[in-house]
């Protein structure tokens, strides 16, 4: 059975006054995936992402995505109580969802295995903000 494909973009562009950040960019994101997103500063990492949530629009092109899908997005910069551990950030975060809760606790595992955290225990305080 082929990968089913969550979110996709064709041909997306975006630019931020006379600065092209990226161009006809294509990719297609699959169950399973891990992503990275590299390049240097003000290369357009952080409005890709919010392109991919849906949080901006590209300025051509196509954003598609799986129904009933929803995408995250936590900015570079968000501010977290320090005292809170990684695994308490996530459970809040999601706390705001009407769920059971079995299925909460599912949600904060399963989002804990993915980020591949190996302490969830861990303060935020303590963690890298780049």
């Amino acid at each position: 059975m082929a990968p089913l494909v969550l979110l996709s973009c064709e041909s997306i562009s975006k630019t931020y006054g006379v600065k092209p950040l990226f161009k006809d960019l294509s990719l297609a994101l699959f169950d399973g995936d891990h992503v990275g997103v590299v390049g240097p500063n003000g290369s357009g990492k952080s409005t890709l992402l919010k392109i991919l949530a849906g949080i901006e629009e590209p300025d051509r092109g196509t954003r598609s995505m799986r129904r009933q899908l929803r995408v995250g997005y936590v900015p570079q910069d968000a501010v977290f109580p320090e005292d809170l551990t990684v695994e308490e950030v996530l459970a809040q975060t999601l706390a705001t969802e009407e769920l059971d809760p079995v299925e909460h606790h599912g949600r904060v595992a399963r989002a804990l295995s993915l980020g591949e955290f190996p302490q969830a225990d861990q303060p935020v305080a303590t963690l890298s903000g780049g």
